[in-house]
């Protein structure tokens, strides 16, 4: 009787039928999706999680803690969107269903995630006195105590031998070890000048959106970022910004992702030209603030043109060519990879302004040098494929996410590269992540750290 009654009181029909009926349940997703490749388990895929879906929307199945766990499983790399041959919208149905999962986490985890969306990531004098321990907790090797405590042997895998057996604290330690090995080395900061430019022909004014997480472990890409504006002639500006809310929608936070999108569309709405973002996720994000407001009169006009204005940098770069400098002579020989990020490809379907950035920058390089060294452009099997980082998911997922690396890291050592390119933080920390449990001479970059060094004078 209670299991009847707890069917007819959840709620039915929260997300739109239509969405969940264009699924014709075909399979043609499944070797597209990460976690169904890792698992091999129907309900691990998408089109099992739209089953599940549409069974709790009908009123047939309660949203238990093992329905919600299927469902927040998933990456969220939209590449079951792509290989789709029916257009599902699966980011919309994953957008309305993640607010109802969310409710269902414990306590504390729900608490600590908030505050980390709400306090945290927007307030950026936290932030960098929080990048400022974690630095100092690098320099005094930390990680080594941490993992004698966590009773981890040296170069241990990050997941798959979590140590159940063991006594709580214990446990505890061992969660704080796998989190701290998916950091990356975190730099020291160097704030990003309010306005740059070069003397010469101007080709107009860009605004850069530095992010929260990109600015404080990849600050130097934010710099490469203006470097090779300059060198375009662009004008750039830094305005005032905020998190733009990715994580916290991810999350399924949707109130806190509103308010720092309020936020941001305030602040940029007085600026002028194209909104440059060097964040794949971050600019995904940005360009949906139209969509997640358009049933607002207040801010939906707002919100909408802003997202208009939203460019990744790789698209902006591939707009205007580079001349040829002395220091791309310099440039050793590279096998570059491309690990092409699910919210640049997927969810902005950006994948010919990379491309030709990297295409030309090997040609200009070839020409250039003097010497034997030669950048060769290596195919990467599954470039598109999840490589498992998705926001926080490796944090709160570390186990499968660390599945769905290892399969990423088989096809990067197959390739015989020796650099991996991408355009995304999280992609960089996670594969850097494998790397260096592999032990494999690879080096990871944002594409526009590569650029920088070809078309940019370099600082003496």
């Amino acid at each position: 009787m209670s299991e009847i009654s707890s069917k007819a009181n959840q709620p039915t029909g929260v997300i739109d039928k239509q969405l969940l009926d264009a699924c014709i349940h075909c399979g043609l997703c499944l070797p597209a999706c990460p976690t169904y490749l890792a698992t091999g388990r129907e309900m691990e895929s998408p089109r099992g999680r739209i089953y599940l879906l549409s069974q709790w929307n009908d009123g047939t199945l309660p949203l238990d803690s093992r329905l919600a766990e299927h469902i927040d499983s998933c990456l969220g790399c939209f590449g079951c969107q792509t290989a789709c041959p029916s257009g599902v919208d699966y980011a919309n149905i994953l957008e309305q269903a993640r607010p109802h999962i969310s409710a269902r986490k414990p306590g504390y985890q729900r608490f600590a995630m908030r505050f980390g969306f709400k306090s945290l990531l927007p307030n950026y004098p936290r932030l960098h006195m929080l990048a400022s321990l974690m630095r100092k907790w690098q320099s005094l090797n930390g990680s080594e105590m941490l993992r004698k405590l966590a009773g981890v042997k040296p170069n241990q895998a990050i997941a798959g031998n979590a140590p159940l057996a063991l006594n709580p604290l214990r446990k505890l330690f061992y969660r704080l070890w796998q989190c701290d090995a998916l950091l990356p080395q975190i730099p020291s900061f160097k704030p990003l000048p309010k306005k740059s430019w070069k003397s010469g022909e101007k080709r107009g004014t860009v605004q850069l959106f530095a992010g929260c997480v990109m600015d404080v472990f990849y600050n130097s890409v934010n710099h490469a970022s203006i470097d090779l504006l300059q060198a375009q002639g662009q004008v750039v500006e830094v305005p005032e910004q905020t998190c733009c809310g990715a994580l916290a929608a991810h999350a399924g936070e949707t109130d806190i992702m509103l308010a720092l999108a309020k936020r941001n569309i305030r602040s940029l709405e007085p600026t002028k030209g194209p909104i440059v973002v060097t964040s794949a996720g971050c600019g995904a994000m940005m360009k949906q603030y139209g969509e997640h407001f358009h049933n607002d009169e207040e801010w939906g006009a707002r919100a909408a043109a802003i997202s208009d204005r939203i460019v990744d940098i790789t698209e902006e770069l591939a707009k205007h060519p580079f001349e040829r400098k002395d220091s791309a002579k310099d440039i050793p020989a590279l096998k570059i990879a491309y690990h092409a990020a699910c919210h640049l490809a997927h969810a902005q379907n950006i994948r010919e302004a990379p491309q030709k950035l990297l295409l030309d920058f090997a040609v200009d390089v070839n020409a250039t040098s003097s010497t034997s060294n030669k950048i060769e452009l290596i195919p990467l099997r599954e470039a598109e494929h999840c490589c498992g980082s998705a926001g926080i998911y490796n944090l709160l997922h570390t186990e499968l996410s660390m599945e769905v690396l290892n399969r990423k890291m088989d096809f990067i050592a197959e390739s015989g590269a020796d650099t991996v390119v991408t355009t995304n933080p999280g992609c960089m920390l996670q594969i850097t992540a494998g790397v260096k449990q592999r032990r494999l001479p690879v080096q990871v970059l944002h594409l526009c750290e590569l650029l920088r060094d070809a078309y940019c004078v370099k600082d003496n």
